[in-house]
């Protein structure tokens, strides 16, 4: 079986914590996609430097959504003959005998989960060692002060591949409340990216979306241009609904990340830090109101776009009635019984100088937290088998999902695990999407539901809230 190159050369490599406060010097990476090769599982291997520590059966235990999907990303009870659920029982196993230890999981419904991690907190009940929550609420949880800076975890090395960029995106003058590793499965499954017809990008705009990314022009003009005189009334009733033709269709309701991700993939935040380390308000810039004049043109003229209100599974995608579809990457497990052959690409650039293709990890996915009431024998416990866990996942659950599943199981063809690599090495997380969620998250989606480019009016209704806002969270950190 091929391997993948750029999986070892994974540019999510955590910097300093000086390093990382100050994210606008750091320089990016060159886009390059390396060749697929031929490679022995030793070579892909990363060692988590961790002594084999024995804890005598002590139980680590995760406090976790009761939804089987994040329950599958911590843990696996037993093997079921399918590759990424039996790769994940293979790492608790491993996990479990090298250190002497037993996982167990305190699952509650994410609604509940963060009243259960703060009255147990205060309650003093040592019931968990982690909690992993909806981003999202994993923030509100930090505003609560019932958790742990992460920086003062023993064990946990950031400069390892498994940490992601949330780490340096979430530190604020060496803090960070909330993270995420590779052991948040959910981060790589809950990123958006596009997938296209083969045939009827063919048959339409005789384009090949994969060399277009290689050589660095997919852009959003060029992803304009492609859905250029598309859609069709194909019953001819004089109403554009979903027994037509369209360019680009979504689900789930407008509202979605499906809209947004087009600003994250353009390289535009919600939060910059500054020459402090800082964090501010970055959305009033001359980019942003391009974006916004460029996604209009996308989703609201000439009827390119199609929402549908349902779920990735009954997209018209698949009934091969629009050339491009956003989705998120799980989607291609849920979908694999489908007959339509279909590629997979990452969201647009902003512009062919833009150097590499960004997309943003949905608020639903996982992150982790550590409960103040850990005390430092329980910090030393936890930052070793939260390690090794994530070390793990990165070792050899993220190769069974890309080079065994994706290729033999339920992949379309042979570009699939370079696509997959780049859209998990342009994973976005940012400060203002993760705390500043009900004044300016929804900024764009919300111009476009109601088909407006009133960037200023938008921007200027929430200045006073957003400034205020920012300097609640900011104190946070002092």
């Amino acid at each position: 079986m091929k391997k993948l190159t750029a999986f070892l050369l994974i540019t999510c490599s955590i910097l300093s914590v000086s390093a990382c406060s100050e994210p606008q010097a750091e320089e990016e990476p060159s886009f390059t996609v390396a060749a697929p090769a031929q490679e022995t599982e030793a070579s892909r291997y990363v060692s988590d430097d961790l002594d084999d520590t024995d804890f005598e059966k002590r139980t680590f235990t995760a406090l976790l959504r009761d939804e089987e999907e994040h329950y599958r990303e911590y843990t696996a009870d037993e093997e079921t003959g399918d590759i990424i659920n039996d790769s994940i029982y293979a790492r608790t196993r491993t996990v479990e005998e090298r250190f002497n230890v037993e996982l167990e999981a305190y699952r509650v419904a994410e609604g509940n989960l963060n009243n259960v991690f703060t009255n147990t907190v205060k309650a003093g009940d040592y019931a968990f060692d982690i909690g992993m929550q909806h981003m999202i609420y994993c923030a509100q949880l930090a505003a609560g002060e019932v958790t742990v800076n992460w920086y003062d975890v023993p064990h946990v090395d950031f400069d390892k591949p498994w940490w992601t960029g949330s780490v340096g995106e979430l530190t604020v003058d060496g803090v960070m409340y909330v993270t995420a590793s590779d052991l948040c499965l959910n981060t790589f499954e809950m990123t958006w990216m596009l997938i296209f017809n083969k045939q009827l990008v063919q048959d339409y705009k005789n384009i090949d979306p994969y060399e277009l990314v290689r050589s660095g022009k997919w852009t959003i003009d060029s992803f304009t241009a492609s859905l250029t005189d598309v859609s069709n009334d194909l019953n001819g009733d004089g109403v554009m609904d979903d027994n037509d033709f369209y360019g680009i269709n979504s689900y789930g309701g407008l509202w979605l990340a499906s809209i947004g991700n087009f600003m994250w993939a353009a390289g535009q935040k919600i939060s910059e830090f500054d020459e402090n380390g800082v964090p501010y308000f970055a959305m009033d810039t001359e980019k942003m109101y391009n974006i916004v004049d460029k996604v209009y043109n996308i989703l609201c003229m000439n009827d390119n776009a199609h929402f549908d209100k349902t779920n990735g599974q009954d997209l018209i995608f698949w009934k091969n009635r629009s050339l491009f579809a956003s989705c998120m990457v799980r989607d291609i497990e849920a979908n694999r019984d489908k007959d339509t052959e279909y590629g997979m690409v990452p969201y647009p650039k902003y512009d062919e100088s833009q150097e590499r293709y960004l997309t943003l990890v949905d608020g639903h996915a996982s992150m982790m937290l550590v409960p103040v009431f850990a005390s430092e024998d329980d910090l030393d416990f936890i930052g070793t088998i939260t390690e090794a866990l994530s070390a793990e996942a990165y070792n050899s659950v993220l190769p069974a999902y890309y080079e065994t599943a994706m290729q033999i199981k339920f992949a379309r063809d042979e570009n699939f695990p370079e696509m997959l690599e780049l859209i998990r090495q342009g994973r976005t997380f940012n400060f203002g999407y993760v705390y500043d969620t009900k004044i300016n998250r929804d900024i764009l989606p919300n111009l476009i539901i109601n088909k407006s480019t009133d960037l200023a009016s938008k921007l200027a209704a929430t200045k006073d809230a957003t400034n205020e806002y920012y300097g609640k969270i900011l104190s946070l950190y002092d």
